[in-house]
């Protein structure tokens, strides 16, 4: 879908664009009516002096005393012309040399504008009025070129265009910079959002306009209430790993002391031991997540160092080396809470099968981040690291050694679109794994 900005500066400019145009036209239309309405009063007014000049005797030969005629219709092809006609005879200006305008008869009192081709290409608006002296009728036509007046609304309506184009860029630039201020709200939103989302932000900030309240009010009350419901859940799994915990150790101790056969009593233990086994490691996956707010992304910085300090209260009888390869400053594709419950599983293992060594590597290569780890532990047959691969997607948690909790591991590292490899270990000699998830570009 188009950007709201790029959607606003669209309808803008073409709104500017309509004004513009609309306004060039009306200009256009306008001052060519008022130009020729002007034209047209100064030629009636000239009619009416040679309507003064006119004259006829006792035989209806029109007579024209030219003493009253303005000299501009003694110049040839000045652009004013006259031609006066009767019935049965006319008489036009001089300045018409031997050309001669379309003669027109009007009724008296009647009046005609039209326009006609004059000398020389010349654009000729003309009045055509009738009149009646005594018993005699004649029709008076006087014109004017067009063409100079034309010339200089073309020459205004050039410089109006030129300037109105300028006026056009400037509000264009104006709204451009409107619009990015007026967005600048939105944007902010944009960057609390990232902020949000790497974990910088437990919320957005509520300095927003009237508009967007109501929209960061309502993602704020979202992060709440899901990050309320996470606890909950949280606590609640660790709270009935702790009420099962107790009553399950009682039926182990009652089973193995009571004289029940051998073979109940073996079924009672291995499946109580079991589920004992499975809070144990709900409470280890709780410690390992600690306490942070939903939506943030993992900071191999910050969270892989209490990480490893909880791995290592939790294993304080054993004493290992734990080597981590890391490059400065590398980012992380991966929720929190998923890489928490990613590498708690993965470095659970290490830990627990490990005799003296781990070695953590992290790296990324072609916009993929690769995590390796590696122990010197017992690793597993070559046999069960085939069946791992093909099975990778999906483990039973209830197998011993390395195949505890890789179920967790697999599901997260496909919902990243990445994949996970076990071999063993070349450099330590023991288990080794292997994930490749691609770091998505922003």
């Amino acid at each position: 879908m188009q950007s709201l900005q790029a959607r606003l500066s669209t309808g803008l400019f073409v709104s500017l664009v309509t004004v513009f145009s609309a306004l060039w036209l009306i200009i256009n239309i306008n001052i060519q009516f008022l130009a020729e309405e002007y034209i047209a009063s100064r030629l009636k007014h000239d009619a009416d002096t040679l309507l003064n000049a006119i004259s006829f005797d006792a035989n209806d030969k029109l007579i024209l005393n030219n003493n009253k005629i303005d000299q501009v219709y003694h110049q040839p092809f000045s652009g004013h012309y006259y031609l006066i006609s009767t019935r049965t005879q006319y008489k036009q200006s001089r300045s018409l040399w031997d050309q001669q305008l379309k003669q027109i008869n009007i009724a008296t009192g009647e009046q005609l504008r039209t326009h006609q081709p004059g000398p020389e290409k010349q654009s000729l608006l003309v009045i055509s009025s009738g009149y009646q002296i005594s018993d005699s009728l004649f029709t008076i036509s006087i014109a004017e070129d067009l063409n100079p007046i034309k010339e200089n609304i073309n020459t205004f309506l050039y410089w109006f265009a030129l300037i109105s184009l300028g006026m056009l860029v400037v509000l264009i630039a104006l709204q451009a910079i409107i619009l990015r201020y007026s967005l600048q709200p939105i944007i902010q939103i944009h960057t609390e959002l990232k902020s949000l989302e790497q974990g910088q932000l437990d919320k957005l900030s509520t300095d927003s306009p009237r508009e967007l309240r109501p929209l960061v009010n309502e993602v704020n009350h979202l992060l709440s209430v899901m990050e309320q419901r996470l606890r909950r859940s949280r606590n609640a799994l660790s709270d009935l790993a702790h009420a099962i915990k107790k009553p399950l150790t009682v039926i182990q101790q009652v089973a193995i002391n009571s004289n029940i056969p051998d073979g109940t009593k073996d079924t009672l233990v291995q499946q109580s031991s079991e589920i004992l086994q499975l809070t144990d490691r709900i409470l280890k996956r709780a410690r390992l997540a600690g306490h942070s707010h939903s939506g943030a992304l993992f900071s191999f910085a910050e969270d892989l160092p209490a990480l490893i300090k909880t791995l290592d209260m939790i294993y304080t009888s054993k004493t290992l080396q734990l080597t981590i390869n890391m490059p400065d400053n590398i980012t992380c594709p991966i929720d929190r809470e998923d890489m928490l419950e990613l590498l708690g599983n993965l470095l659970d293992n290490a830990y627990k099968w490990a005799n003296q060594h781990i070695i953590f590597s992290i790296k990324i290569i072609n916009s993929a981040l690769h995590i390796c780890i590696e122990d010197d532990g017992p690793g597993v047959e070559t046999d069960k690291i085939k069946e791992l691969s093909q099975r990778g997607v999906r483990l039973d948690e209830k197998t011993a050694g390395h195949g505890f909790g890789l179920a967790i591991v697999a599901d997260i590292v496909n919902s990243y679109g990445g994949h996970m490899d076990f071999n063993k270990s070349t450099r330590l000699g023991g288990f080794m794994t292997e994930l490749v998830v691609p770091i998505q570009q922003a």
